[in-house]
């Protein structure tokens, strides 16, 4: 007698877009499996769940189970794609029912395995399953990448810290209490200098938790950091470089882009930057002492008292420990500070420096017709690639047709934006840099009356590199420290 298993699955999508329901499908196939007098072993039943592999699909792997123990010698479905939308996964399966005699049967497609014609058949619809799952995959990208470009954040799921957006809602609006965090960890990280993990272990401390509840870590700080959703911009495809694009969003602002653009040039400036130890307020030096004679970089060393609580700070050349620099004694960080007041007191040599590391400002051009100019015709080519959309969407147009129309647009879209960011970002910065320039010229009156803490964040945010050397004096059998050159971050 044949054992019939009926299987029938459907996923919510369907559910709710056509009208598919596990109830509808079983009545169907219990009344064509009694005209055809077969006996049904079990009803399998994968409730919400798609036919994209048989993995996370218990109810098939129970049918696959029931059939490699010989209990079930028939399978009836109500389609082929209830069973699997994979070419792969449908060959796999029928050579499956084949090893173990087991006939197969689709009531839509009136498909017998039985039969050589139904085996060819079922592959041939199994082809065209799977390239409707494709075609739909792929248009589903295209409506997220048109959604974004459109201004709109492209998911419900995932949003940044900061944001909320419920699912059906277009806009992403401030969540009030995460912004002030997000405010607060831009502040902690570019005014008050403190490290990425030093901001981990404050937020952690005072038990803020974070978008999912957890604690904090290094990567999720640079995410936040780095992510132009917080001035107002929304972005596509961050793991894919080649697909990877940003606009102006529709959703409102929680940063300035002038703050963003300076987190940007401190977190370039730091990479790869790792000091043997972290600077501190009484040792303000460390990471930005290079050696003059050899180029190698200072290590930081302090000397202890009898209690084992730190004394003070000394400095000494990374390449003196392995013989390869003659500069092998220690310096003490007071000699290292007193050798740069000297630096820096020789004012008219410290201005000429700056005037010449220093780029020249760019001419005060109005931008303000190109920025015009650029922003409509970016607007018009969006507009056109949303045309483009809606007839590809209709089938008007194939895919291959779209891709070339879009692609065109892309490409010039892609130099304006470029040019775009280039002016706002030149707009930004403009008054940043005749403020640093202003700082850097007054530094000599203002270095006195600076504390270690000011001293240490003002040295971090110009100095790249202070090379140091030791010169011969009579008075002094150590020798005197010297600052043989200051170089500036580029600005």
């Amino acid at each position: 007698m044949t054992s019939t298993a009926v299987y029938v699955r459907v996923s919510t999508e369907e559910q709710v877009r056509e009208g598919y329901s596990i109830r509808a499908q079983e009545e169907k196939l219990r009344s064509y499996a009694e005209i055809k007098d077969w006996h049904i072993y079990n009803i399998y039943a994968d409730e919400g769940i798609s036919a994209k592999n048989i993995e996370g699909r218990p109810e098939i792997k129970r049918l696959i189970a029931d059939i490699v123990s010989g209990k079930v010698n028939n399978v009836l479905v109500y389609k082929i794609d209830r069973l699997t939308r994979s070419t792969k996964n449908l060959i796999e399966l029928i050579d499956l029912f084949n090893q173990h005699d087991c006939s197969f049967n689709s009531l839509n497609e009136s498909i017998d395995t039985t039969t050589a014609t139904g085996r060819m058949f079922l592959k041939i619809v199994g082809i065209f399953a799977e390239f409707e799952r494709e075609n739909l995959a792929e248009r589903v990208r295209l409506g997220c990448e048109r959604k974004v470009k459109e201004g709109f954040t492209p998911s419900a799921i995932y949003q940044s810290y900061g944001y909320h957006r419920e699912i059906g809602q277009k806009v992403q609006c401030i969540y009030s209490e995460e912004a002030e965090i997000v405010k607060r960890i831009f502040s902690m990280y570019l005014r008050d200098d403190y490290s990425l993990s030093q901001i981990v272990r404050t937020l952690d401390a005072e038990n803020i938790p974070t978008k999912r509840d957890k604690t904090w870590s290094i990567p999720a700080i640079k995410l936040i950091l780095t992510n132009p959703n917080y001035i107002g911009k929304v972005r596509y495809s961050i793991a894919d470089e080649s697909r990877y694009f940003e606009v102006d969003g529709k959703h409102e602002p929680i940063i300035s882009e002038a703050t963003f653009f300076q987190t940007q040039e401190k977190l370039q400036r730091m990479k790869g930057v790792t000091p043997t130890k972290r600077p501190k307020n009484d040792a303000y030096f460390c990471g930005v002492l290079y050696c003059a004679t050899c180029g190698g970089k200072y290590s930081t060393k302090w000397s202890y008292k009898p209690d084992g609580s730190p004394r003070h700070a000394n400095y000494r050349c990374v390449n003196a420990l392995n013989s390869k620099c003659t500069e092998k004694s220690l310096i003490s960080h007071s000699k290292i500070e007193r050798a740069f007041e000297t630096y820096i007191s020789n004012i008219k040599k410290f201005s000429e420096k700056i005037a010449i590391e220093t780029p020249a400002p760019l001419e005060s051009t109005d931008h303000t017709k190109e920025l015009a100019v650029i922003t409509a015709e970016i607007a018009q080519i969006d507009r056109k690639a949303n045309e483009i959309m809606d007839l590809f969407m209709a089938n008007q147009i194939n895919f291959d047709t779209y891709q070339q129309m879009v692609n065109r647009g892309s490409a010039r879209r892609d130099k304006l934006t470029a040019r775009l960011k280039q002016l706002k970002s030149h707009e930004t910065s403009k008054e940043a840099r005749h403020s640093k320039k202003k700082t850097l010229a007054t530094l000599k009156n203002n270095w006195d009356e600076l504390d270690n803490e000011h001293r240490l964040q003002f040295l971090q945010k110009f100095i790249n590199k202070v090379f140091v050397c030791k010169e011969n004096n009579h008075e002094d059998r150590w020798g005197t420290v010297v600052i043989d050159e200051v170089a500036l971050y580029e600005f």
